[in-house]
């Protein structure tokens, strides 16, 4: 998101914060996000800016009043009355704001961390399973049956929050990847930890001392703390890369036999 739809976002954001409302919320915000995803006309009427704020609320109460709760209903009129600069970002705030209530929910309860790092597991299993990211990623297998697919997998294993993002990531993907939809949701969390979330891709796994070390320098660099999520990688000849806010420092042997390549070819030019 850019510029109006950025500022909305934040205000929206806090109102949430001092809002945070039951564990439906949640769930109702995402629905909305669905909603909006799915019906073009009335994504136009909440997202256009040329129409009066209190139209755009009046629509919201004639939709969703006694559908949802109090508080739900309260912030959808709250992201409406905000200048938005397209229908997309319009579903985006809803889908943000979904998973941010569903993360507090986590975070009052003690179980944040174990929810991010679920997310991450199953982002990482995803990846790994071609078969299952046919599955899952696939827009042509109905949602229904996506969802009954992650039912089957994690169901009873996870926290209810990560079961709820899970399901709602694979069965309503409005026009995002599956893999963007989780990398998100983990991006998400970690910002609800006051953390940096860094990538970091390398063919074995860092000790613990490693990890640590690459924080702290991590941390260092960047002004906050950095949590580190290691992805094993074949492909990574040497070194690690580091992935973070879509930064990349790639400090790998193969990145850096391909500046040599770059640099020789150059030369011979």
């Amino acid at each position: 998101m850019l510029g109006a739809s950025r500022t909305s976002l934040e205000t929206v954001r806090e109102v949430l914060a001092n809002n945070p409302g039951d564990a439906e919320l949640g769930e109702q915000l995402l629905a909305i996000a669905t909603l909006l995803a799915s019906e073009s006309t009335l994504r136009g009427s909440l997202g256009d800016p040329g129409s009066a704020a209190a139209q755009r609320i009046a629509i919201v109460d004639s939709l969703l009043a006694g559908k949802v709760s109090a508080v739900a209903l309260n912030l959808a009129k709250e992201v409406v009355s905000r200048r938005w600069s397209s229908g997309r970002d319009l579903v985006e705030a809803f889908g943000t704001l979904g998973a941010e209530a569903l993360f507090i929910q986590a975070e009052a309860d003690g179980r944040l961390d174990a929810v991010q790092n679920q997310l991450f597991d199953f982002s990482r299993a995803v990846a790994a399973n071609g078969e299952l990211q046919l599955v899952l990623g696939n827009p042509a297998v109905p949602g229904a049956e996506r969802s009954a697919v992650v039912g089957s997998l994690v169901e009873g294993r996870v926290e209810p929050e990560t079961f709820v993002l899970l399901k709602d990531a694979v069965s309503n993907p409005r026009g995002r990847r599956l893999d963007d939809a989780l990398t998100e949701l983990v991006e998400l969390a970690a910002v609800r930890r006051r953390e940096l979330l860094a990538q970091v891709r390398a063919a074995v796994e860092l000790s613990s001392e490693q990890s640590e070390r690459l924080a702290t320098v991590l941390a260092r660099v960047y002004g906050q703390p950095v949590q580190i999520q290691q992805i094993l990688d074949p492909t990574v000849v040497g070194g690690v890369s580091v992935t973070i806010n879509d930064e990349v420092i790639d400090g790998t042997t193969v990145h850096r036999l391909e500046q040599a390549r770059r640099l020789l070819v150059g030369g011979q030019g």
